[in-house]
């Protein structure tokens, strides 16, 4: 997440691992500020959830400060009473 989020490679339309989202979000190289979603939207369909909106973050990658704003698009699917998400989109927005 780190590299595609919030770092260069953003606007390149690199494909991310689960492993490597999870990995970079959870890594001590990344340091997030308090933020919030806007324009946050839930579409129920069934067992499948759409959960869009757009954020503006701010924080430091090994460092370096960052300022971030993207549009973001999550699926997650309900299996077994559990919501799961199965899929993220993240693009990124002018500042």
């Amino acid at each position: 997440m780190a590299a595609s989020l919030c770092g260069p490679g953003d606007d390149q339309g690199q494909v991310e691992t689960r492993q490597s989202f999870v990995d970079d979000l959870v890594s001590a190289d990344l340091v997030i500020a308090p933020y919030t979603a806007e324009d946050f939207d839930i579409r129920l369909y069934g067992d499948v959830a759409l959960l869009c909106g757009r954020t503006r973050m701010t924080g430091s990658y090994q460092g370096k400060p960052f300022k971030s704003h993207y549009r973001y698009i999550d699926i997650c699917v309900r299996r077994d009473g559990r919501w799961k998400i199965v899929s993220v989109q993240i693009s990124k927005t002018p500042d």
